[in-house]
């Protein structure tokens, strides 16, 4: 075969030979269809707004195929081969080496015109390069040789559900295995029952196996030419001792239900167990679906119980919720145009005990229930006068990564402050395979877990509504008061109130930080020293004396961090809907509540609350009012500005905020702190959307 380069043009003269091939592109090349850039790790201006390359061959009469490195792909990319359309690259941000079918019809003799292109509106920054035509067709272009892949449990010696990870060159590869009843197949990740035949090219080979976050996981690198047959054993063993907590993930989905995405909920099934969920719940889109059957067929259901559940898609919000009687239930009113309703509806649904307020932070059919027309973030109250009656809330959507990582966990306690007592709720939201795969944000429920295929149900949701859960990104944390108190508990008037922190995670997943909150307030930092930051299982233990009042209650949480893992054998997904052009990605973990009845009558009350007897004493005596703060916090102190406010802003205006400026720095910065909230909120407002 003959090459000659010119530029960007290569010209072949095509000879019908097997693997042969003709390069179209050698270099990676940054293409963006608009502005402004999506993502400030690319440079500011692209190499072009649509990839064109020619080339020429002759000879042709059998089909060939299109290789071609991608990287942060989110939109639909069209693939053309002389305006005929060969395929669309992967919607997968992370690096895959794509492969696809070229019809010899589809070429002919001479030049030959290859374009990459997108008709999205959305901003899209990729990378598309290293494009090679090869001869052959793609079934015999991907099965020249065959890797065996086995994945054995340390403890059993048993072969174990699982993820494989193909790696070539610190790319997802692209393997001939297609899925079935045994695999789960996409470029470059295999779920599979523990064992797996992967038709490949010839080539150097990374393969990675794993089971989730409390799995190690094992990597070896594995080389095989053309016809050989080359075997890969790998051992996983647990590392994180999760004994007496559920794995649960409250928001699945499948393409075969909910119509986008890609995971068939066969498919879904595999994933399931290959990433340890023990209590998944199917939540596709205003449908009840029970994948019992399914899990029965394929002879998984030893691995999980699933739960029937539904994502009530409304105009005003998604809502997850479950458990649901029987998959032939009536469906809730999503076509409701108002909270009250929607509400009755869920809870009216049979056996229905749970509703999550799912991604509140992001956009769907034109809402966003935390924009700030809808939301003020320092009181987590609605200017609207709706009320929230969710039972729990999303704080991690693997799916739905938020720029700021933290966001939705501040609203969480800004909520909690305003008396809603909510479960904070990990979750993937989970459509696909691999690319925002299953269970990577999950939820861990105090309860029984000795036999994962009989999980009682009705006492995984009472500890689920008691709080008493840990939110899981890669990291555990959990908490306990007085070394007997834990999330969801209440805790008695004490002298001292001792908080022990433990932070678990795989080898894998790094802890660097962990915190420790009374009421949304920073209370303590503690760094976890850097020997122990990759231990597996127990990364730190650090116990540290909470300055609880003896006026006021509060709810203390604990939230742990890490670098995100960036590894394509569990990669964090990116934002889905950025607000920022830069991003860095964590690893955490956020413990549920425990409660502290710091005042000792018995029960526990809110900072609303307190901020609502306040007022109701002095309210009429602004500088009273303002003394009385110095008592209580500075979640009191924001309500009780609201509050004020509410009763009469021009009041607030002209009496009550000179005095507040002049009160202790905490007041003071309370006051600022809902004024401002109050002002974007209304500039959001009067501009009819959020910033």
């Amino acid at each position: 075969m003959r090459v000659i380069l010119a530029g960007l043009t290569v010209l072949n003269f095509w000879a019908v030979r097997a693997d042969e091939v003709v390069v179209v592109e050698r270099s990676l090349c940054h293409v963006r269809n608009g502005e402004p850039r999506e993502w400030e790790t690319f440079p500011e201006q692209p190499d072009a707004a649509a990839l064109e390359r020619t080339f020429s061959v002759s000879g042709i009469q059998n089909d060939s195929t299109l290789r071609m490195l991608q990287q942060d792909v989110k939109q639909s990319w069209k693939i053309r081969l002389n305006g005929h359309d060969v395929g669309q690259l992967h919607r997968d941000e992370n690096s895959i080496i794509g492969y696809w079918p070229v019809p010899a019809e589809t070429l002919h003799d001479g030049e030959n015109t290859l374009t990459v292109s997108t008709d999205s509106h959305e901003v899209d920054d990729i990378r598309i390069g290293e494009v090679e035509l090869i001869a052959g067709s793609m079934k015999d272009v991907l099965a020249q040789s065959t890797i065996k892949v086995e994945v054995r449990d340390e403890h059993s010696g048993l072969a174990t559900p699982c993820r494989v990870t193909v790696l070539q060159s610190d790319s997802l590869a692209t393997t001939g295995a297609v899925s079935d009843d045994e695999m789960a197949v996409r470029p470059g990740v295999i779920y599979c029952r523990g064992r797996a035949v992967l038709p490949v090219r010839p080539g150097i080979y990374t393969i990675v196996a794993g089971r989730g976050p409390e799995f190690s996981i094992h990597r070896k690198t594995v080389t095989v030419a053309a016809g050989e047959n080359a075997s890969v054993t790998l051992t996983i063993r647990r590392e994180v001792p999760t004994d007496g907590l559920v794995a649960c993930d409250t928001h699945v989905h499948t393409f075969t239900h909910s119509r986008h995405g890609d995971s068939t909920v066969r498919e879904r099934m595999l994933t399931l167990a290959g990433e340890c969920v023990e209590l998944p719940i199917a939540t596709d889109h205003n449908i009840h679906v029970d994948y019992r059957s399914t899990a029965r067929d394929m002879n998984l259901q030893k691995y999980f119980t699933p739960v029937i559940g539904n994502e009530v898609t409304t105009k005003l919000g998604h809502f997850n919720v479950f458990p649901i009687a029987s998959a032939e239930t009536p469906i809730p009113d999503y076509k409701a145009e108002a909270w009250p309703k929607i509400f009755d509806s869920i809870f009216s649904t049979a056996d229905v005990r749970v509703a999550i307020l799912n991604h509140a932070r992001d956009v769907h059919s034109g809402f966003r229930p935390f924009a700030p027309e809808h939301f003020l973030a320092a009181t987590g109250t609605n200017p609207d006068g709706w009320e929230l009656k969710a039972n729990a809330m999303e704080v991690v959507n693997s799916a739905a990564q938020q720029s700021d990582m933290m966001a939705m966990v501040r609203d969480w306690m800004s909520l909690m402050n305003a008396g809603k007592i909510l479960t904070p709720v990990g979750c993937s939201d989970s459509h696909d395979v691999a690319r925002h795969f299953v269970a990577q944000g999950r939820t861990y429920i105090q309860c029984d877990d000795y036999d994962v295929s009989s999980i009682d149900i009705s006492k995984a949701v009472d500890s689920f509504l008691q709080g008493r859960v840990t939110v899981s990104c890669g990291l555990i944390v959990t908490v306990t008061v007085n070394q007997t108190f834990r999330p969801g508990d209440l805790v008695p008037l004490a002298a001292n109130y001792d908080c022990e922190v433990h932070v678990l995670g795989p080898s894998w997943i790094s802890a660097t930080e962990v915190d420790v909150f009374m009421n949304g307030e920073l209370v303590s930092t503690h760094k976890v020293p850097q020997d122990q930051s990759r231990m597996g299982g127990t990364k730190f233990v650090v116990t540290t004396q909470l300055p609880v009042s003896d006026h006021q209650d509060v709810f203390v949480t604990a939230v742990a961090r890490g670098p995100g893992v960036t590894e394509l054998y569990w990669p964090i997904a990116k934002p889905y809907q950025p607000s920022s052009p830069s991003w860095t990605p964590m690893c955490m973990a956020v413990s549920g509540a425990i409660r502290i009845d710091g005042d000792g009558d018995g029960h526990f009350t809110a900072a609303r609350e307190y901020a609502r007897q306040l007022v109701h004493q002095h309210g009429a005596d602004v500088q009273k009012t303002v003394d009385e703060l110095s008592r209580f916090d500075v979640a009191v102190a924001v309500h009780t500005a609201e509050l004020l406010h509410a009763g009469d802003s021009e009041r607030f205006l002209s009496a009550v905020l000179p005095v507040a400026r002049r009160a202790s720095g905490d007041v003071r910065l309370a006051f600022e702190s809902f004024l401002e909230s109050w002002q974007i909120s209304q500039r959001a407002r009067l501009q009819g959307k959020s910033p």
